[in-house]
């Protein structure tokens, strides 16, 4: 509980997400990193209003570079398509069986 003015009042969700939850996952986030996992979380803390907490491995496989990208890119479809589209051509990765992608690509 924070005061203002003496009056005691109940944080808001963000303040409350950054001092007790962000912690938490941050040191999950470390913990699954130091045995070679990647971690990615995501909270929504008001609608529209979101912090991740991440820690992808070099190796980390697609879906969680997906997962990773689409929590960074939020609403933002477009930028979501064209950040995976950009992350596929550059690790060399097959996306011939897309029906959307393939359309963009050739």
């Amino acid at each position: 509980m924070k005061s203002v003015m003496g009056i005691h009042t109940e944080p808001t969700n963000e303040e409350f997400y950054d001092s007790e939850i962000a912690p938490k996952l941050l040191e999950l986030a470390n913990q699954c990193g130091d045995r070679g996992m990647s971690f990615v979380s995501v909270v929504e803390y008001a609608p529209g209003e979101r912090s991740t907490t991440k820690r992808l491995m070099t190796d980390a496989g697609l879906a969680m570079v997906m997962l990773a990208h689409c929590a960074k890119m939020g609403e933002n479809v477009d930028g979501y398509i064209m950040g995976l589209m950009r992350y596929c051509r550059e690790k060399s990765i097959d996306i011939s069986a897309s029906i959307i992608l393939s359309k963009f690509t050739g």
